[in-house]
């Protein structure tokens, strides 16, 4: 039973973050230079392993606001964490 629980908890995650995602995205379309949503931005996409979209926008973020310490912080252990699921760095692509 505890399977199902902590499957259950996840999925819960999951669909909460993406949902998240969603409302974070339209803000964005009336305040596309606030850094702090492409953070958030980030951070979402890294809670549903959606690497690539978590790394862009971190870096948007960094570009934004490139003094920031947590965005560089949060970028580096993003990168690291998609390194460890074999996700980043991205495959090189054939000419």
């Amino acid at each position: 039973m505890a399977g199902f629980w902590r499957s259950f908890r996840e999925s819960c995650k999951y669909l909460t973050a993406s949902f998240a995602i969603i409302l974070v995205k339209r803000k964005l379309k009336r305040r596309p230079h606030d850094w702090s949503l492409w953070l958030t931005l980030g951070r979402l996409y890294a809670v549903g392993y959606q690497w690539p979209q978590a790394i862009d926008s971190l870096k948007r973020a960094r570009k934004l606001n490139p003094a920031s310490e947590v965005i560089a912080e949060v970028l580096a252990n993003t990168k690291e964490n998609a390194r460890q699921e074999g996700a980043w760095p991205p495959a090189k692509q054939d000419s």
